[in-house]
């Protein structure tokens, strides 16, 4: 009798510290599929890719069998590596994520089947271990079993929940559809590779002039984001609403375009960012399009750059709507048109041609590609608060910075750091390059770059990478490369071109540590190129 109940406790101590390493691990796994926006396909490529398989634990269980076979003490190795498991759950419960668990509904209600499922399968590993065996061995193999099996129960529950999540969801997009129909402001949709965020905010601030303004915070681009916003924010009193459209597969802009009914549509760029996604140019050109193909039929004004104007469809659709079509550019034919741009100390000087004059700003966007999306903002105003245009270069001398899209931070004794952690694309990072190099020559000092690199190139990540590396490696005195094993040809590059100083971390914490110890001054430029998530730039032992 005493023998059974001693080895019943030692179960109970076993699954019970079990448990609460399930817990931490859950926590753990559910940041990343978080990340992963609970696409189940794209968490299980980060579980491989990431290391998120467990082996510190499973290490050790697997010790304990081993050492079972060797007939040691069954119940007082359970016990003994028991108190092992809290200790490694209370490590990896300190872990700093870049951008942590928000513990939305929806996650909550995620994580809580998730345990329930956990729990079902450890209540039946006790019941079963009492009936059929309380063998440590066993249990140690079961406990290797259910800790691999963790991230399953995730999955799983997000299967169970999939059809009560979509309902909750088609409430809410109803409920937001139902406030916007009573909206009767002006509707501006902006889509693009990049430029959309900057694009929304610039127009945003300078709308304002001239009444309340809606646009939703940070990179918000999707059905469901927008429907939060208006629900929460949107009011009687706004007189424009401006939508970050994002584009995760055709027919993306489609629906955000049928759900906001935008008048007007700007398109910023049409670039290689969403290579991965949609594989070609021209098939990234269809899907920023379908924003302009609605506002042909149903709105007003389509306002594009020159590159984005001559790349199909958007040549056909200006051709058969050419009334709806402003084309913003530096080219003589450009509606709106860019004269000058330089980066100067007191920030970039602009001259913008439109309707005859000749309008001269001083903005404190520091990179060149803000010169045109300036340009796209203009003709927006033009279209539909022209009463604004006198005072937008007062206005545009006191807006503020883009938060981490080259925004610029000045401190007493450190560097000028540059925070592009948000502009993930070549154009944007070649320009980024080029403006700390200019702001380094201008105070006297070096130019440093820290860069995990960009993402969702497909087939050119290589390529991209090269030419980007090569840059950096001409433009800049320091090249810290994060994680640069996944951009290697951008790290060779780099090196190759013989100026920097080039070396690799394995993540940007280690990078700032690295950084730190070059002592850079106040005359010095340090810019951060792109910042990647957890789910790209981690690799973990768990």
């Amino acid at each position: 009798m005493t023998t059974i109940v001693i080895s019943l406790l030692s179960l109970a101590v076993f699954w019970g510290a079990l448990a609460y390493f399930g817990y931490v691990r859950l926590k753990t796994l559910l940041v990343y599929f978080q990340q992963e926006e609970y696409d189940t396909r794209r968490f299980f490529a980060a579980w491989r890719i990431i290391h998120l398989f467990d082996v510190v634990a499973s290490s050790l269980l697997s010790l304990g069998f081993v050492l079972t076979l060797a007939d040691l003490d069954g119940e007082a190795l359970l016990v003994l590596l028991a108190l092992a498991l809290p200790v490694i759950a209370e490590r990896e419960a300190r872990y700093h994520f870049k951008k942590p668990l928000v513990m939305t509904g929806r996650a909550e209600r995620l994580f809580g089947l998730s345990l329930a499922l956990a729990a079902v399968w450890i209540f039946t590993v006790l019941a079963l271990a009492a009936v059929v065996t309380t063998s440590a061995s066993a249990q140690f193999l079961l406990g290797v079993v259910s800790i691999q099996a963790l991230p399953l129960a995730l999955v799983a529950a997000n299967a169970m929940r999939k059809p009560s999540e979509e309902r909750r969801n088609r409430a809410y997009i109803a409920e937001a559809s139902q406030k916007l129909a009573g909206f009767t402001g002006v509707r501006i949709g902006v889509t693009g590779s990049f430029g959309k965020t900057s694009v929304k905010h610039i127009l945003g601030s300078l709308l304002a002039l001239d009444g309340p303004v809606f646009f939703s915070r940070g990179s918000v681009n999707t059905v469901l984001g927008l429907t939060r916003h208006i629900r929460q924010r949107l009011q009687p009193a706004h007189k424009y609403f401006i939508a970050e459209m994002g584009a995760y597969r055709r027919g993306s802009i489609q629906r955000l375009a049928e759900f906001v009914r935008p008048e007007i549509g700007i398109v910023t760029a049409v670039g290689e960012a969403h290579l991965e996604r949609f594989g070609t140019i021209e098939d990234t050109a269809r899907a920023k399009a379908e924003l302009a193909e609605f506002v042909c039929d149903h709105g007003r004004l389509v306002i594009v750059t020159e590159a984005v104007a001559a790349l199909e469809p958007f040549a056909g659709l200006k051709a058969k709507h050419p009334d709806r079509f402003v084309v913003c550019g530096e080219g003589e034919s450009a509606d709106v048109r860019l004269v000058a741009n330089a980066l100067t100390p007191q920030g970039r000087v602009l001259d913008i041609a439109m309707d005859g004059q000749v309008m001269r700003l001083v903005s404190p966007l520091l990179g060149g590609y803000n010169a045109l999306n300036l340009c796209l903002c203009l003709a927006a105003i033009r279209a539909v608060a022209p009463e604004v245009l006198p005072v937008v270069p007062a206005a545009l001398a006191e807006l503020d910075q883009v938060p981490h899209r080259l925004e610029k931070r000045e401190s007493a004794r450190g560097p000028l750091v540059l925070d592009d952690a948000y502009n993930a694309n070549e154009a944007g990072m070649r320009e980024a390059i080029a403006v700390a190099r200019t702001l380094a020559d201008q105070r006297g000092g070096r130019a440093a770059i820290v860069t995990p690199g960009i993402v969702e190139l497909g087939m050119s990540h290589d390529a991209v990478h090269r030419d980007l590396g090569a840059h950096a490696g001409a433009m800049s005195d320091l090249v810290l490369v994060v994680n640069a094993e996944r951009i290697e040809s951008f790290a060779e590059a780099a090196e190759s071109a013989g100026r920097a100083e080039v070396t690799r971390h394995r993540t940007l914490a280690e990078a700032r540590k690295a950084l730190a110890a070059h002592a850079l001054g106040d005359k010095d430029v340090v810019l951060y190129a792109n910042d990647l998530p957890d789910v790209i730039e981690d690799r973990r032992i768990l």
